[in-house]
Parts: structure tokens; C-alpha cells; sequence
């Protein structure tokens, strides 16, 4: 055994020397313990995967989560049924009927023009002929005038129309049946028209002067005596130029073309 302190001041100090032992051990247990708890407590801090998932867990494999869009249905194309080519029977009445118009409007307006032209180139004829009094032509004239520089534009205008339309009255060679048959009647009756329209076109270019001229005249643009002198040619030109429209303007007039609904 070792040597044991006998004086009481001996003993007092072999207690004060144990006494620092017991809290320096304390604490080297205290430090121990934090250091083990920093240890393995770092994982769960660091970790990029929460506890409990299944890639923390060994063997264990993920399930992809449910979706939640909806499923989506594939939706049938739908053609649209074949449609049935257009009757060209019923387009060529279709254009017929516009061709036909747009003459009709050219001959009816040239024809009305006509008219006015006619009743005055008589009224001159009367009174060269002595059957009436320069007093009864300067009363009747003015009647033959109305409206007939309307009308002779109305009639270029519809001219013109005519030129730039592309309307006509056809059918296939091998085309048959009452359809047919009425865009042919038709078409001879254009050929017709087509005629008289083209004497119409001479005959009233020189009524569009004279109207022009007494225009002139009234307005102080001619003397009387010019006014007489041209007169004078422009009459002789219509005895020329209106005889063969005035040939033809009845049968032009009268030419059918009937067509279906």
C-alpha cells in the first residue's frame, strides 16, 4: 500500500488535489459525446435525399408519380364526300343568259337612238321635199331631240360593256337535249344581233355630231352659218349610213333566245 498523509493538513491538501479531476474528466466525456453527435448528425444535415425516400432506403425502387393531364383521344379525321362536278349544260345556260342581257341592252339602246335619228333626217328630207315649212321642221324637231344625247351615251355605255364582257353562248359539239339546244338558238340569235349592232355603230356616229353641233351652236360656239353647213353633210351622211341598219333593226329586234330557268 502507499504511503497515506497522517497530518490533517496533509490530507486536506491530498483532497484539493483530487478535487480538479473529477470535472476535467466531465469534460473530456462532455466533448466526446458532442463530437460523436456532429459526426453522425452531418449526414442527415447534408443529405440531398429527405429521410424515409426510397433511395435511402436499400432494394427499394421509385414508382413514377401519377399523371394528372388528362388522356387525350385521338380525334378521326373526316373527309368531306366527293362533290358532283357542275353541269356544264347548266353553266353555259348560266353564261348565255348574262351574254344575252348584255347584247340586249347594246341593241335596245342603239335601236331607241336609231328612232330619234330617223324621225329627224325625215323632218329635213320634208322639208327639202317642200311638204312642210321651215316653220313646221323647227316645231317638230325639237321632239326628235329629247333625251338623245342620253341615249346615245346609254348606248356607248352598253357598247362597252358588251366589248369587255366574257359571257358567251356555247356548248359542246356532242352536247345534246333541250338545254343545249336553247344556248344554240341563242348563240344564232347573238350572231344576228351581233350584225345590226355593227351597222348601228356606223349610223350613229354622225347623229352624236349633229347633237354636238347644236350644242356648239346654242352656246355660241358656231354661227348659224356653219351651223348650216355642217348640218347639211351630217344629213347626207345619215341618208348613207342609217338605211342599212334600218334594213336589218326588226329582225335584230325580233330574234329569240329562250332559255331554261
Amino acid at each position: 500500500m502507499g504511503q497515506q498523509p497522517q497530518t490533517r493538513r496533509e490530507m486536506k491538501e491530498a483532497q484539493r488535489g483530487r478535487g480538479w479531476l473529477v470535472p476535467a474528466v466531465i469534460g473530456v466525456l462532455a466533448i466526446a459525446v458532442i463530437g460523436a453527435a456532429v459526426w453522425f448528425g452531418k449526414g442527415l444535415l447534408t443529405s440531398s435525399e429527405p429521410t424515409g425516400s426510397p433511395s435511402a432506403i436499400a432494394g427499394a425502387t421509385s414508382s413514377p408519380a401519377p399523371s394528372t393531364s388528362l388522356p387525350t383521344t385521338s380525334v378521326p379525321e373526316t373527309t368531306a364526300p366527293p362533290t358532283s362536278e357542275a353541269d356544264p349544260l347548266a353553266a353555259a345556260v348560266a353564261s348565255c343568259r348574262a351574254a344575252w342581257k348584255t347584247q340586249a341592252a347594246a341593241r335596245n339602246d342603239a335601236y331607241r337612238s336609231l328612232r330619234q335619228w330617223d324621225a329627224h333626217l325625215k323632218i329635213m328630207n320634208d322639208l327639202q321635199a317642200g311638204k312642210i315649212t321651215l316653220a313646221q321642221a323647227k316645231a317638230a324637231w325639237p321632239k326628235t331631240t329629247e333625251q338623245a344625247a342620253e341615249n346615245i351615251v346609254a348606248f356607248r355605255n352598253a357598247d362597252k360593256a358588251l366589248a369587255a364582257s366574257q359571257d358567251t353562248c356555247a356548248v359542246d359539239a356532242a352536247a345534246a337535249g333541250p338545254k343545249a339546244d336553247a344556248v344554240r338558238q341563242c348563240a344564232a340569235s347573238m350572231k344576228t344581233v351581233d350584225g345590226v349592232l355593227a351597222k348601228a355603230r356606223v349610223a350613229i356616229a354622225p347623229w352624236e355630231t349633229h347633237l354636238k353641233d347644236q350644242s356648239h351652236f346654242k352656246a355660241g360656239g358656231m354661227t348659224p352659218a356653219a351651223a348650216e353647213a355642217a348640218w347639211r353633210v351630217l344629213w347626207q351622211k345619215g341618208l348613207a349610213t342609217l338605211p342599212p341598219w334600218s334594213a336589218v333593226a326588226q329582225q335584230g329586234q325580233a330574234v329569240p333566245c329562250n332559255l331554261p330557268a
